[in-house]
């Protein structure tokens, strides 16, 4: 089917540039509005993103300070954005709100994006368009999307990352593989839990894929070597740190099975998250979606679940499951009995 993916990147631009139209209209209102009232002084993520963007790694954050690519092209966004904000906003000139206002324009376009493929993904694994649309838009009116589009951090790159893996692997397209390899370290180190799902069910040749990866971590070894020079840290600060999060499990644990934990997981799909749970109710209505729920699929939600334990935020790391969740609720609204009156309503057949 012509219609479930764009044949080229030009055409992404041509004839599917309503998906990321919507999608981008939907998450900027909110993003702005939390980019212009909310305060994350205490933030230490956003403090150290916003470093980043200045230049400055020295006593930043081990853990943060190597995901440099967003707060770069912030950087690059911030100089011309500088030259008009005066005049657009001279109550608010001074100090740090260009840079925080290029955040939002590059996290709200690189998660727009994102949004794009989540509907192309719904489409190859036999979604209808119209719940695969909806899928896209429950992800971008989420919590979550809110906060990493409003805020000065880099989770939209790895949104990106890990919605082109899901993509590219059941669309069979390399590129958007290679994409992953080569930005996903980038974008978070918790790609390793994600890299052994592109080597195995993506469509690239595995010697190649190896290459590919052998080039990567050159790539960021010598970056990271970089930028500890740079800061006048030891290299290997950063690998025993890659340890310290284990301390985190038992907390995690104890979060997930507490009210207040439970709680925090419907944030990452809100309200929608009890048309999915619908969805698990009735043996044959189950099977009618449950089955096209693939292996890498399953493997990207436990890679999640084992990341979202070792970091302590374990509703904000399983947000970034959203190709699964997206695909599951698009299942769901199509085929399960109690969502026949949606389907009805849209003139769906069933």
């Amino acid at each position: 089917m012509p219609e479930t993916k764009p044949g080229s990147f030009k055409q992404l631009l041509k004839d599917h540039f309503i998906l990321f139209f919507f999608a981008l209209s939907i998450v900027i209102g909110p993003a702005y509005n939390t980019y212009l009232h909310y305060d994350f002084s205490y933030s230490v993520d956003c403090k150290t993103y916003m470093a980043i963007g200045k230049g400055d790694f020295k006593d930043q954050s081990v853990t943060r300070r190597y995901r440099v690519l967003v707060p770069f092209a912030a950087a690059i966004v911030a100089w011309p954005v500088s030259k008009m904000y005066t005049h657009l906003w001279p109550q608010r000139s001074d100090g740090d709100w260009p840079l925080r206002l290029a955040f939002l324009v590059i996290n709200c376009v690189i998660t727009a994006i994102a949004a794009v493929y989540l509907f192309y993904i719904s489409r190859h694994y036999g979604a209808s368009p119209i719940s695969s649309f909806m899928a896209m838009i429950a992800v971008m009116a989420g919590s979550w999307t809110n906060y990493i589009t409003g805020l000065p951090m880099t989770d939209s790159l790895y949104l990106l990352v890990i919605v082109l893996t899901v993509y590219g692997i059941k669309a069979r397209n390399g590129p958007a593989l290679l994409f992953c390899i080569f930005i996903g370290p980038f974008a978070k180190e918790s790609f390793l839990f994600v890299a052994p799902i592109i080597f195995f069910w993506g469509c690239i040749p595995k010697w190649k894929q190896l290459i590919c990866f052998i080039i990567s971590g050159a790539l960021v070894f010598g970056v990271r070597y970089l930028i500890d020079q740079h800061a006048g840290t030891q290299y290997s600060a950063s690998f025993f740190n890659a340890f310290d999060h284990t301390e985190n499990f038992e907390y995690s644990i104890q979060r997930i099975f507490s009210a207040h934990g439970l709680g925090e997981l419907f944030t990452v799909m809100g309200t929608f998250t009890f048309v999915i749970l619908a969805g698990f109710f009735g043996k044959s209505e189950r099977n009618k979606w449950i089955r096209a729920i693939d292996w890498p699929c399953i493997a990207l939600v436990l890679a999640l679940i084992v990341h979202a334990i070792l970091s302590g935020e374990v509703a904000r790391m399983l947000y970034f499951g959203a190709p699964v969740w997206a695909l599951m609720l698009a299942l769901v609204l199509d085929r399960h009995k109690w969502l026949a009156g949606y389907r009805r309503l849209l003139g769906m057949n069933g």
